[in-house]
């Protein structure tokens, strides 16, 4: 197993998983594992170039945890805005896995903050 358990805050919301860096290249990454909501509560203010989001649909899917009710544009705009505040990254990415129902407010949160929306579908 390449990732390992770093630490885990007092009330074992967020998970750090961390890779060092290869001597042949400048990759390094950790992986926080916590409600988007307490983003900002969570996480120290830092480089974070990459954030991957995979949002409530509301499905409500037999076995399916925290889906009762879909992200709205609200709650998606703040935790773009706040992943914002968060970087002291020059350039960073985000990428939301939503449904189709939920592209339009989750491209307009996007375009309410980054300078750049690329719609992907498979």
């Amino acid at each position: 197993m390449l990732a390992k358990q770093m630490d885990q805050d007092t009330t074992g919301l967020l998970k750090s998983f961390s890779h060092p860096s290869d001597s042949l290249h400048s990759l390094s990454y950790a992986v926080f594992c916590g409600d988007v909501a307490d983003m900002q509560r969570l996480l120290p203010r830092k480089d974070y170039s990459l954030m991957v989001a995979d949002i409530p649909y509301g499905f409500r899917l037999a076995g399916s945890i925290n889906d009762e009710e879909p992200f709205k544009y609200n709650q998606l705009e703040k935790m773009i805005k706040d992943f914002a505040k968060l970087t002291t990254a020059p350039l960073w990415r985000i990428v939301i896995f939503h449904s189709r129902d939920q592209s339009y407010s989750v491209s307009k949160a996007l375009m309410s903050t980054c300078h750049a929306v690329e719609g992907l579908t498979w």
